[in-house]
C-alpha cells in the first residue's frame, strides 16, 4: 500500500521501476496470467522488470512532473477509481437533486457512498457557476447499480484521458496500466469537452480530490 506521506521522488521511482506496484491485474490475466499465480509478485524485481520490458516502458524525466495535469499520474490505483468514479457521478449532479425515491437513493449510495452521494446532490451543482454543455447527464430511468458505477467511472476515465492525451506517451501508458484495461478498448470519446475547457475540467477535478482525497490533494498541481 503506498502511503501519502512518501517523498515525490520515491512515487516518482515507483512509477518508473515499480510497475508492479501499481498494474491492474486485467493486463496480465490474458496474456500472462501465471504471474497472478506467484507469491508476492507485485514485489518481485524480476517480474518489475519483465512488465518494463514487455510494454517497453520508458522512464518519465523529474520536470514532466512539473506540467499541469501530469501529476495526476502519481495518483495510485484505489484513489485514482475512486476520483474516476466521482468524476462520473458529478456529471449526473443536477438530476441527482431531482430523486425523491428511496430504493435510486439506496443504489446512489451504494455506488458512490453516503457521504459522497450527500457532497455530489448537496455541492457537486455548484462546483462550476455555468456547467458547459454537455458536462451534465440524466439518470437512467431505473439504476442498475452494477452498469451505472461501470459507466460512471468510464466517464471519468475519458475525462482525465481528455486531459492527458497531449501528454508524453510513457506518461498516459503508466496512468492506463493503473486501470482496467478495458477502458483503453472503449471506442467513447470526450466529445462533451474542447481544448477550451482544459482548465476547467482540471480545477473541477482538484475541487473533488480536496474532498473525496483529502490526502492525496497534494499531489495536483
Amino acid at each position: 500500500m503506498v502511503s501519502p506521506e512518501l517523498p515525490m521522488a520515491q512515487l516518482q521511482h515507483q512509477l518508473n521501476y515499480c510497475p508492479c506496484s501499481y498494474i491492474d491485474e486485467s493486463w496480465l490475466k490474458e496474456s500472462q496470467p501465471w504471474i497472478l499465480r506467484l507469491q508476492d509478485w507485485r514485489k518481485q524485481a524480476r517480474v518489475n522488470q519483465w512488465c518494463i520490458d514487455h510494454w517497453r516502458l520508458s522512464s518519465i524525466t523529474e520536470h514532466v512532473f512539473n506540467q499541469r495535469y501530469h501529476s495526476l499520474v502519481l495518483l495510485p490505483p484505489e484513489p485514482m477509481n475512486q476520483l474516476l468514479l466521482m468524476l462520473g457521478g458529478v456529471m449526473h449532479c443536477e438530476s441527482m437533486r431531482q430523486v425523491i425515491l428511496k430504493q435510486p437513493k439506496r443504489s446512489l449510495n451504494h455506488i458512490f457512498g453516503a457521504d459522497e452521494t450527500r457532497f455530489l446532490i448537496q455541492q457537486g451543482p455548484m462546483l462550476i457557476s455555468k456547467w458547459p454543455s454537455g458536462w451534465q447527464r440524466n439518470l437512467p430511468a431505473t439504476i442498475d447499480e452494477a452498469s451505472f458505477e461501470k459507466d460512471a467511472r468510464e466517464l471519468g476515465y475519458l475525462w482525465v484521458h481528455f486531459l492527458l492525451v497531449n501528454s508524453p506517451p510513457e506518461l498516459l501508458q503508466r496512468w492506463q496500466l493503473k486501470l482496467d484495461r478495458q477502458y483503453t478498448q472503449s471506442d467513447l470519446s470526450a466529445d462533451w469537452f474542447d481544448d477550451t475547457h482544459r482548465d476547467l475540467a482540471y480545477r473541477l477535478i482538484k475541487k473533488i480530490a480536496k474532498q473525496v482525497i483529502p490526502q492525496w490533494f497534494h499531489l495536483l498541481k
